[in-house]
């Protein structure tokens, strides 16, 4: 699923979305990364234009927002890829600066959401059209981490290359005790899996494939800390973070 900010001009006209210049962009995104265009579902988070064309206001996107919400309940996409400044406050939050957390992925039960720009601002600006192909490759990749690591016995070839930047390493448990305490060197995942949300269900995913657990198995965590090469403790997102300690435990089942 994809979601952008609101219908434009001739979005409007055809009752259709991104069906305009930004429209095509997205259709030549998509198409560059292999992904048709009628395999996925596009929308916007206003479903009217604003006058003039303008940013839609707070007021305006908490209204339509329960509207998105219910598509997104009733499609139930694993994968959602936010598009542009107001898909991300919409569906992320406020505190989400799109310069600082475009092309990245998060995680919330049941589905991944990807961040980048709004194909619009690549019309006016060859270096966000750059950004923009990058960030669809990577959007690709997390559709195949995704499609790739669901059966824990049975991961898909080729998928720890697009997990690791360098050389793969796994999370490795040092004790059994309840909780199961791990650890993981993380100084090779890819910068898009560089999130706290992002790395705890990588963890899952690597856990429940050495255990050999069924997907539904959920991971509950109870500390989480991030440890620069010296060993002190830095947010996981740092770049200087290159080591993830964490308490948990794999319970029998969870809910998407």
């Amino acid at each position: 699923m994809l979601v952008g900010e609101a219908p434009g001009e001739q979005e409007d006209r055809q009752g259709r979305p991104f069906v305009g210049p930004a429209g095509r962009l997205l259709t030549q995104l998509l198409e560059g990364v292999r992904i048709p265009r009628e395999k996925v579902f596009i929308t916007n988070t206003l479903k009217c234009r604003p006058p003039g064309n303008r940013v839609p206001t707070p007021e305006e996107v908490s209204r339509c927002l329960p509207y998105l919400i219910r598509q997104m309940a009733v499609i139930q996409p694993r994968i959602v890829c936010l598009l542009g400044a107001t898909a991300v406050t919409a569906l992320l939050g406020s505190d989400q600066k799109i310069s600082r957390v475009r092309g990245r992925a998060f995680r919330e039960p049941g589905r991944w959401f990807f961040v980048t720009y709004h194909p619009a601002a690549a019309l006016r600006n060859d270096r966000v059209r750059e950004t923009l192909v990058e960030d669809f490759r990577r959007f690709r990749w997390l559709v195949d981490v995704e499609w790739g690591t669901e059966d824990p016995g049975r991961w898909a070839p080729g998928v720890m290359r697009k997990i690791f930047v360098g050389e793969a390493v796994e999370p490795r448990v040092v004790s059994e005790d309840a909780p199961v305490r791990v650890t993981w060197e993380i100084r090779s995942v890819h910068p898009m899996f560089r999130t706290d949300s992002a790395l705890v269900e990588l963890l899952r995913r690597f856990l429940l494939r050495q255990r050999q657990l069924p997907p539904s198995t959920s991971l509950e965590v109870f500390s989480l800390q991030g440890l620069d090469a010296s060993g002190r403790s830095v947010p996981l997102e740092s770049s200087e973070c290159t080591h993830l300690i964490a308490e948990l435990r794999l319970g029998p089942s969870a809910s998407p």
